[in-house]
């Protein structure tokens, strides 16, 4: 007898969008007041946040390069500009979209003759960076907001949730240092509960794999310790200038805010896009972000307009351009790549 699975998913997207309409209906005022500032944003600080935008996609194809150079291959810098912007898209606007831009990298870089092992180590490390980068940011946040702030109303919620930062970082940590029957091990125990809940049973060659790609993704990082600190620092300023970016739009709007505050603000609400279910965010980034730059002092009606232009302008306005770049890296005739091997 088949038993049906409770889309558990579904059911919070739709209550994180609920949640978002319901306030955006209390505070219509303010978003009306918002939307005659966007009216009224000026031009110069305008162009300013779309360049800090634009340069943090660079730096993300940056990261692609590098990755790319340790393995021994090389890529034009606007192929790499492009794949990445359109795998952050990607990630964004899709559920699950960590493995449709996991499939897009996979497809697009085989096109260009890389092998398939290649291409799994690029996306391992890249969501390395990036997971290891959000969690700085957001550590970063909660230290600023409770310290140097001297907020305490939220520290029921912020606590716990450095606390829990703190565990996954020491707890990916502690896996990554486990000698390999160790992890070998871990992996076919990890396989035979994931046989139980999707009824799928991972073969030996399936396992040794996957334990494969963990070690080699460990001794890339530790082989290579400045690069892998190369990586995370590129990463990092990739979300130092989408915050910078996020400030410019609010000095459009007549506002000042501290630059702290802002990467602040910026480094809290990043969490809710990891986490969230709902295509393109569904209004729960958005809503995290503009809340969170009001907990930091920016006026209300500020901290709406310059979060709706920010997400303008680093992701909806970007998916026409996206889908036209994701077509002609997946359908554009075969090059190989040029290789240092």
């Amino acid at each position: 007898m088949h038993t049906r699975r409770i889309p558990w998913s579904l059911i919070v997207g739709a209550f994180l969008l609920i949640t978002v309409v319901s306030l955006g209906m209390r505070n219509w005022p303010t978003i009306r007041d918002a939307m005659r500032l966007m009216r009224h944003a000026q031009l110069g600080w305008l162009m300013l946040g779309v360049l800090a935008v634009a340069t943090g996609f660079v730096c993300a194809g940056q990261i692609y390069g590098r990755v790319l150079g340790i393995l021994g291959f090389r890529l034009p810098q606007l192929w790499l500009i492009s794949a990445a912007m359109v795998s952050i898209l990607i990630s964004q606007t899709i559920p699950a979209g960590t493995v449709a831009s996991y499939a897009f990298l996979t497809t697009s870089l085989r096109r260009r003759g890389i092998p398939a092992t290649s291409v799994a180590l690029l996306a391992s490390l890249e969501l390395f960076t990036w997971i290891g980068g959000m969690l700085m940011l957001f550590c970063f946040g909660l230290i600023y907001k409770i310290i140097f702030l001297g907020d305490s109303s939220t520290s029921q919620i912020t606590y716990p949730a450095a606390t829990l930062a703190l565990i996954v970082v020491g707890a990916i940590v502690f896996a990554g240092t486990r000698p390999r029957p160790t992890l070998h091990r871990w992996v076919t125990l990890l396989g035979k509960v994931a046989g139980r809940i999707m009824r799928r049973r991972w073969s030996e060659a399936h396992v040794h794999q996957i334990v494969d790609e963990l070690d080699t993704n460990r001794r890339l990082i530790v082989d290579r310790p400045r690069q892998a600190v190369v990586l995370l620092s590129l990463q990092l300023f990739v979300f130092f200038l989408h915050s910078m970016a996020l400030l410019m739009l609010i000095h459009a709007l007549d506002a000042t805010a501290p630059p702290l505050s802002v990467l602040a603000a910026y480094g809290l609400a990043l969490v809710v896009s990891t986490f969230t279910a709902l295509p393109g965010g569904g209004g729960t980034v958005e809503a995290a972000l503009a809340l969170s730059l009001t907990a930091e002092g920016v006026p209300p009606e500020a901290a709406i307009g310059a979060t709706i232009l920010f997400r303008l302008c680093s992701f909806w306005l970007l998916l026409p351009l996206g889908a036209i770049c994701y077509r002609l890296l997946t359908t554009s005739d075969d090059q190989r790549v040029q290789s240092d091997q």
